[in-house]
């Protein structure tokens, strides 16, 4: 776990040096959203070192916000028209979410149902955001693009969240307990890559920018 926190610490620390206020909105929202993540974990793990208690708490919080800040990056990145009627819909459903979800359990514990359900949404929109890549014509190699490696990192890491939530209370009766939180950690360094190559592609891309010759008129 202590390479997991390094890297939200590392991928948080990229995108506050590479960060441009030319960016478009959303990347620079996504600044925001990896360091919010960077305080709940280290947070979340310095509160149960020192208290002796659970962290849920923590997360029953954050997870909410950080479903509803990724949805919304996704949203003002969506080009397609219908990929962005249906980023509205993700985003509208997330009080209903709530509602339905939050008022289960208590709040020291973690809640595992809504926390599957906003997996459910991010993996929703993250394949959105691939329909979207496909079907803009503007767009140049896939891996040049930072939607792309966003996108494709909140796949995945949508994808572990419902396989280890879902199976939480099974696993820590079974001998693949290690297993499965060993898959889980992977996707936690799979997210915090994903997104160090995002902010990557965003500064080479202005850079590149900067140093094209402008066109001459015809």
């Amino acid at each position: 776990m202590l390479i997991s926190y390094y890297l939200e610490f590392v991928s948080f620390l990229i995108g506050c040096i590479v960060y441009r206020r030319s960016w478009p909105l959303p990347y620079r929202c996504l600044v925001w959203v990896k360091g919010l993540k960077a305080v709940v974990e280290i947070g979340g793990m310095l509160w149960s070192s020192f208290t002796m208690t659970s962290n849920h708490w923590i997360y029953n919080l954050y997870f909410p916000l950080q479903c509803a800040g990724l949805l919304f990056i996704f949203y003002k990145c969506s080009v397609q028209p219908g990929v962005r009627r249906f980023d509205a819909w993700l985003l509208g459903a997330m009080p209903l979410v709530c509602c339905i979800f939050w008022w289960k359990g208590s709040f020291y514990e973690l809640n595992l149902m809504a926390t599957v359900a906003f997996a459910f949404l991010l993996l929703l929109s993250a394949c959105a955001a691939f329909v979207d890549l496909l079907l803009e014509q503007g767009y140049g190699h896939l891996l040049w693009q930072p939607l792309f490696w966003l996108s494709s990192t909140i796949l995945v890491y949508s994808v572990g969240s419902i396989f280890y939530y879902s199976t939480w209370e099974y696993s820590k009766k079974m001998i693949l307990d290690y297993l499965f939180s060993l898959l889980f950690v992977s996707t936690e360094y799979a997210i915090n890559l994903g997104i160090i190559a995002c902010f990557i592609c965003l500064y080479l891309q202005k850079r590149i920018n900067r140093s094209s010759p402008p066109s001459l008129p015809a």
